[in-house]
């Protein structure tokens, strides 16, 4: 009788330890809750030219965690690049080409994780060259009403400003200025806080 309340107790006692679990972290979209939070808001526009370009936006994070994904959302369905950058050096820190297979549905992929430090500026871009296509097309938000749309904080995430630079390859989204008023693009990545 008494082996039996040993294992009795022994048995409770492994149930209860493994009853522990770690919460799981949400993943955060900053760029498609803003688009989502504030769709009433926002008047979305697609341009199309014979031209083509990097957009981006410049963000943060005010917590330590792990970018996880990257993705595109532009008007074409077709074969984009995109890159995160350090926005202070314009190193190039992950590339992901993304067939987005929809039009102007986002497709995110997973990429090598990339920790963020709190408070650094980075960039996330995407240029809108597809194949051999002869024009590129994007999306502009802004607010119907006038005002500006960035900066905002969605989550542990900041977004700051748009960013965009001419070219049908890859590069840096170096206009001088810094886009308030809009949001061109989209790009769009997963977070995850520590």
């Amino acid at each position: 009788m008494t082996n039996l309340w040993v294992y009795g107790l022994l048995l409770i006692a492994s149930l209860t330890s493994c009853t522990k679990k770690e919460a799981v972290k949400p993943a955060e979209n900053p760029i498609t809750t803003l688009l989502s939070e504030q769709a009433q808001t926002l008047k979305l526009v697609v341009s199309r030219s014979n031209s083509f370009r990097e957009s981006g936006v410049v963000f943060s994070s005010a917590v330590a965690g792990t970018l996880t994904q990257v993705g595109s959302k532009l008007p074409d369905a077709g074969i984009y690049v995109v890159t995160v950058w350090d926005f202070d050096s314009g190193q190039l820190l992950r590339q992901k080409t993304v067939e987005q297979e929809i039009d102007d549905k986002l497709t995110l992929l997973d990429v090598d994780l990339l920790p963020l430090t709190i408070n650094k500026k980075y960039v996330i871009s995407v240029n809108n060259r597809s194949g051999q296509r002869s024009q590129g097309a994007y999306t502009q938000a802004f607010k119907a009403s006038g005002g500006d749309v960035l900066p905002t904080t969605k989550g542990s995430l900041t977004l700051h400003a748009s960013r965009s630079g001419s070219g049908s390859t890859v590069s840096f989204p170096s206009s001088s200025v810094s886009q308030f008023s809009l949001l061109t693009g989209f790009a769009d990545f997963t977070f995850i806080a520590d």
